[in-house]
């Protein structure tokens, strides 16, 4: 594993970031970043235990110099950095009305601006090498809007149209940029940040329904690394409904509309 490439998995602190360090730290050197140093550090142990190189790297909220110096520190210890994987922690959900303004402000510093960073400090890493990847991982309201997540699918499609831009903009450097949705898994229901109690209740609720596993998520992401291309749908979940969006619209709309009826009879 000394030669092996260097992985940055951001929000590496979440039951993903763990899956994914897992599967990926059988190719990489993982560089764990996240706000939870003693998840973070706790996992790091553990997989020095199994004989991988690993280290944690915290990332403070709304602190953007953090992804520069996590970046700086990689290079001085492996003198690489070849992959970098942005997981999704924040999940706004709730009616577009009971959405404060500081909210939106809030989720557009935690999900778009940190993205932003992120990127800005890992491009100069990876143009100086002359190769890498960055891997945005939004969740599937991003492609497929769902009543009660105005807010949500804002940031996610912002980060995918951010990720489609960069792809262009940065392939003849030979670094690639693109973004992977993935469905809402239970192992979020810590993380969705909601409205209102209700609004938590359904959507934790719709977490638990969910047909994809954190293991097959995880293996689409840690899969996605080597694919060169702009958009990646990671489940046959999120498949099946964009092609019901694509072919079967008006179904789609309908099914929509009923469930945004369900949803605000009860406001």
């Amino acid at each position: 594993m000394k030669h092996a490439p260097v992985l940055l998995i951001h929000h590496g602190d979440t039951p993903l970031g763990e899956a994914v360090a897992w599967l990926a730290s059988e190719q990489y050197r993982i560089a764990i970043a996240g706000e939870d140093s003693f998840t973070g550090n706790q996992l790091c142990s553990q997989l020095h235990a199994e004989g991988r190189q690993a280290m944690f790297l915290e990332t403070r909220r709304h602190q953007s110099q953090d992804h520069r110096r996590n970046v700086e520190r990689i290079l001085r210890r492996w003198q690489q950095l070849d992959v970098v994987i942005n997981l999704p922690r924040h999940i706004s959900v709730g009616p577009f009305e009971a959405t404060s303004a500081s909210q939106w402000e809030y989720q557009l510093q935690a999900q778009l601006m940190d993205t932003v960073h992120l990127c800005q400090s890992s491009l100069s890493a990876l143009r100086q090498q002359d190769r890498g990847r960055i891997l945005n991982v939004i969740l599937e309201f991003g492609l497929l809007p769902a009543p009660m997540t105005a807010c949500q699918s804002a940031m996610s499609a912002a980060i995918k149209a951010l990720s489609d831009s960069l792809y262009a903009e940065q392939h003849e450097n030979a670094v690639s940029v693109s973004a992977i949705a993935i469905p809402l898994l239970s192992e979020y229901d810590a993380l969705v940040e909601a409205s209102d109690p209700l609004s938590s209740a359904r959507f934790q609720r719709r977490a638990s329904q969910t047909a994809a596993s954190l293991e097959e998520v995880s293996g689409a992401i840690v899969d996605a690394i080597p694919n060169d291309r702009p958009l990646q749908i990671a489940t046959p979940e999120i498949r099946s409904q964009w092609r019901q969006k694509r072919w079967f619209r008006r179904r789609w709309e309908d099914a929509l509309k009923q469930l945004g009826k369900r949803y605000r009879s009860h406001l």
